[in-house]
C-alpha cells in the first residue's frame, strides 16, 4: 500500500511534467509569430508596431497560465504533505 506522500508526489511529478512538456510546445508554437514579426518590424515602424500587440498579449497570457498551473503544482504539493490525510 503506497502512503499519501508518495501518491501526492507523484501526482506532483505528474503536474510538472505535463507543465513542461506544454511549455515545450507553447515556445515552439510561437517561434514563427516571432519570425514573421520580425520580418514585419524590417518593412515598415508602423507595421511593426501593430505586429507587437498581439505577440505582447499573447506573451502576458503565457505567463498567467505558466503562473495558474505553478500555483496548482503548489496547491498539489501542500496538500500532500500537510493535508487532512498526512
Amino acid at each position: 500500500m503506497m502512503s499519501m506522500s508518495r501518491v501526492g508526489a507523484r501526482a506532483a511529478l505528474a503536474v510538472r511534467d505535463t507543465v513542461g512538456r506544454s511549455a515545450g510546445k507553447a515556445d515552439r508554437a510561437q517561434a514563427p509569430a516571432q519570425q514573421q514579426a520580425m520580418a514585419r518590424a524590417g518593412r515598415a515602424p508602423a507595421e511593426s508596431a501593430r505586429a507587437k500587440a498581439p505577440l505582447a498579449r499573447r506573451a502576458a497570457e503565457e505567463r498567467r497560465r505558466r503562473a495558474a498551473q505553478e500555483e496548482s503544482l503548489r496547491t498539489v504539493m501542500f496538500l500532500s504533505m500537510w493535508g487532512p490525510n498526512a
